[in-house]
């Protein structure tokens, strides 16, 4: 089962992947900054929300963040609960 959906997935990448065609170039970025770190401030300023650097990136991160610090805070009370009853119980 595993074998077949990595064979579909891999015949739908290698079909409709062209098709994607290429990421949309940013002529105002100078060469040197076209690497894998980049240069800071480099390319135009967000205009939409959904711009790089636009406040929905912003706050899907701090969303994101937000979220995986809660579900720690509830890891950590969990272990410190079964820790508490793990303690207390009469042996």
């Amino acid at each position: 089962m595993t074998r077949l959906l990595a064979r579909v997935l891999l015949t739908g990448f290698l079909a409709f992947g062209p098709l994607a065609g290429p990421a949309l170039a940013q002529d105002d970025i100078p060469d040197a900054c076209r690497t894998i770190i980049g240069c800071p401030d480099a390319g135009p300023e967000p205009e939409a929300p959904g711009d790089r650097g636009g406040y929905a990136q912003l706050l899907t991160l701090a969303v994101l963040a937000t979220a995986v610090g809660f579900i720690l805070v509830k890891v950590g009370l969990a272990v410190r609960d079964g820790d508490r009853r793990q303690t207390a119980a009469p042996d």
